[in-house]
This record gives structure tokens, C-alpha cells and sequence, in this order.
């Protein structure tokens, strides 16, 4: 199923045994799109308890309920490795989280043996561009991004700025992100929400907050509309890339 990132934020953690803290981010993998792990917050209004929990355990939101299933127990999910709000996730942390959760294979090395193989994998491209800062060697940053950091970014057509990135949608089935969300906020009297392939970020500059899309202002603007209250189906997506690939 295709999901709205936006949407589940917010949700309720619903472990095995019971409920426990919040979905406060989302992180994903700029070297593929597929979303990473669900960050959660499983602290009070005055201590703030940061939690990892990878894909692999998500279960099925509940979007009447606003539950976030996850197929944990309560300890097993307070137990992890503990992350400070104000720290960067470095594969140090993510070595240790996998290691706790007994995942044989992390994603850093099976996408690196899919790319040696050339395996048919959705990889839309690395559109991140930007340098790291690194502490100390061993701590380099992974590839990890998150989606309230990309939220809001503007929108950089070929022609013109204007808008900015207001959701992700993702298949649910896999995590990969699928399409974007472009918020036309400033064209009036033309303002809407307009939905796109993620293959068409063609770069995203931490700098300057903005992403860089690989098309005319017109076409973004005359792209098909999202209404978040719709789900995006097959018929959509006919649609969408039917428009796309006429854009190309």
C-alpha cells in the first residue's frame, strides 16, 4: 500500500504488549530511497527518549486508530541502543543496532553487493549533495537522511523557484519512496499540491535548502494533483507517469 510519510508522523508506537512513545521522524537511504528506520520518541514532554527501529519490524499503521504496529515487545524496543536527539545517526550506532536486533545482513551490505552484481534494484539515483563533517574515522556519517529535514525544502525548477517539498509517499510493502509531494504554495491563484516521481529530484543542496527538479515550472505546476484525503492507486499512477513521460 502506498503510504503518506507526513501522515504517520505522530502516530502511536504499538508494540506486541502494548503502546509506548511516538513516531517523531522517518530516515531513509539517499543512496536508494528506501526508508532505513522508524524514529521514535519514547519519552515524556520532559525527557526525551530517542529509539531506532529498523524496517524490518514495522508492521501495518492503523490509520483509523493512528497506531503504528510494530512487531517488538515494549523491552525489546526500550532495551536498544539509546540515541540523543542532538546526535547524527553514525554507522558506529548502526552497527550496534543491528548487532542488538540480530540482523545478519544490514542494508549497507547488501546494497553493495546488488551494485557489484548489477541487480535489478529501484535505484533512482543519489541526489544528495553535500559534504560531511567527520568527527573521527570510524564514526563517518552513513547515507542516512531524514524527512523532516527534507520537508520544506523549495523547489528548484529549470526555469524558476518556487514551492517546496510538503510530503514522500512510500510502498509499504518495501519502504521505498516512491513520489514526492510539491506544495505550489506561492504560484496564486494556481496554488495546490502536485505529486512526482522521486527520479525526477535531479539534486538536493543542504546549503541552500532547496531541490533541484528536472523540469519547467510550467510542467510541475500542470502535474497531477494530490489530494491527501485520495490514495494513490494504479489509476493515479497511470496517470502520473502517462503526464511524466510526455514531460521527458
Amino acid at each position: 500500500m502506498k503510504r503518506s510519510l507526513k501522515e504517520l508522523i505522530g502516530y502511536s508506537i504499538k508494540a506486541k504488549n502494548g503502546e509506548k512513545g511516538k513516531v517523531n521522524d522517518f530516515l531513509f537511504d539517499e543512496k536508494s530511497w528506501i526508508m532505513r528506520y522508524l524514529d521514535a520518541d519514547l519519552g515524556s514532554f520532559f525527557n526525551q527518549e530517542r529509539v531506532l527501529i529498523p524496517h524490518n519490524f514495522l508492521g501495518e499503521p492503523e490509520q483509523e486508530e493512528k497506531n503504528f504496529n510494530i512487531n517488538l515487545s515494549v523491552d525489546n524496543i526500550k532495551r536498544s541502543p539509546n540515541l540523543n536527539f542532538d546526535m547524527p545517526v553514525s554507522r558506529v550506532y548502526e552497527k550496534k543496532l543491528a548487532d542488538y536486533y540480530g540482523i545478519q545482513n544490514p542494508y549497507w551490505l547488501v546494497d553493495s553487493a546488488a551494485f557489484a552484481g548489477n541487480e535489478m534494484v529501484f535505484y533512482p539515483g543519489v541526489a544528495f549533495r553535500a559534504p560531511r563533517k567527520v568527527i573521527k574515522e570510524e564514526d563517518i556519517d552513513t547515507s542516512l537522511r531524514s524527512f523532516n529535514e527534507i520537508k520544506g525544502y523549495g523547489i528548484n525548477a529549470r526555469d524558476d523557484s518556487f514551492g517546496h517539498i510538503s510530503d514522500f509517499i512510500i510502498d509499504d510493502t518495501d519502504w521505498q519512496i516512491l513520489y514526492f509531494v510539491v506544495d505550489t504554495n506561492n504560484l496564486f491563484p494556481w496554488s495546490k499540491k502536485v505529486i512526482l516521481p522521486i527520479e525526477m529530484i535531479d539534486k538536493i543542496s543542504f546549503t541552500d535548502r532547496e531541490a533541484h527538479v528536472d523540469m519547467t515550472k510550467e510542467a510541475i505546476k500542470e502535474s497531477p494533483e494530490y489530494n491527501p484525503d485520495d490514495a494513490v492507486n494504479a489509476e493515479l499512477e497511470e496517470v502520473l507517469y502517462d503526464y511524466e513521460g510526455k514531460k521527458k
